[in-house]
């Protein structure tokens, strides 16, 4: 039964580039730096990573199970990937999670997934890593869940899945366009609907004039593996999906993860992802009885 069942996630660096992985569609042979455990009161999930004077500034989604909902913070690593410091850089009245970090134009922006929200919301560095503020002109009004922007073909695409009903949050792309960053954007509509592989799951990679898409396998359990979406025609219109089906990247067994992984982000000569694990027992019970009542 799920009230008996909780996800669980822990993040890791893995020592090879996001380039390497795509191509070999594997993470076979790489070593990898786990990111710190949160015992049982929490997790680092949806890590997303940028280089900046000589260190790794990771962002993730802390999720507090006391709290009921995540936020945003940054772990900074040395060259060593020894971690130096660990701090809440974002935190609003909603959940926060999927915080998508990207360079534009000189200055570093993150477009975090709020759907709660009821809207999406751009920030922008004022002091990095640490502040962050609201990007006023940027127009998207919908909650978009996931959201991954790309700047290709002299135009800014954004990869999103709406906030519907849960099964349709598992299931659903959307790829939305505008000619600037801040909008406005026009949503060309529904994309794909496949339970298997919808759903933005990390950085996209341009190969060829293909853009290769991370995307969620929901189709066992939330976050149960990354596909590779590939996506040609952005040039000619609306995009559409090369080959047919998105196919799966492929995962050696974690030991201590073995149930699943929902993100796989591109940082530098690095790559991020996370893993998942189902805890059972009188944990999950609880917790979700008090997810119930206080909802």
């Amino acid at each position: 039964m799920k009230l008996f069942k909780m996800d669980y996630w822990r993040s890791a660096i893995l020592h090879a580039p996001f380039e390497q992985i795509i191509r070999q569609n594997s993470l076979d042979d790489i070593d990898m730096t786990f990111l710190p455990s949160c015992g049982k009161e929490g997790f680092l999930a949806d890590p997303f990573g940028l280089w900046h004077a000589g260190h790794l500034h990771v962002f993730a989604e802390y999720y507090d199970y006391a709290q009921g909902k995540g936020i945003i913070e940054v772990l900074i690593y040395d060259e060593h990937f020894a971690l130096q410091e660990r701090r809440c850089v974002l935190s609003e009245e909603w959940h926060l999670s999927y915080p998508y970090v990207f360079q534009h134009e000189g200055c570093v922006y993150m477009l975090p997934e709020a759907y709660k929200s009821g809207r999406l919301t751009l920030y922008k560095a004022t002091s990095f890593p640490y502040e962050w503020e609201r990007v006023p002109t940027f127009d998207f009004p919908i909650g978009a869940i996931d959201a991954t922007p790309l700047h290709h073909a002299g135009r800014w695409w954004l990869f999103w899945t709406p906030p519907t009903p849960k099964l349709a949050r598992q299931s659903t792309l959307h790829i939305a366009l505008a000619e600037e960053l801040t909008g406005p954007w026009c949503d060309m509509g529904h994309f794909l609907i496949d339970r298997s592989g919808a759903r933005p799951g990390g950085t996209p990679f341009i190969e060829d004039g293909e853009v290769v898409l991370p995307v969620q396998d929901c189709s066992e359990t939330y976050g149960g593996g990354i596909r590779l979406l590939r996506i040609s025609g952005f040039k000619k219109g609306r995009p559409s999906i090369c080959g047919g089906d998105s196919i799966p990247l492929h995962v050696p067994e974690i030991k201590d993860y073995p149930d699943g992984m929902h993100t796989l982000s591109a940082a530098g000569d690095v790559t991020l992802v996370d893993f998942k694990k189902i805890r059972r027992g009188l944990g999950p019970v609880l917790f979700n009885l008090k997810q119930q009542v206080f909802k």
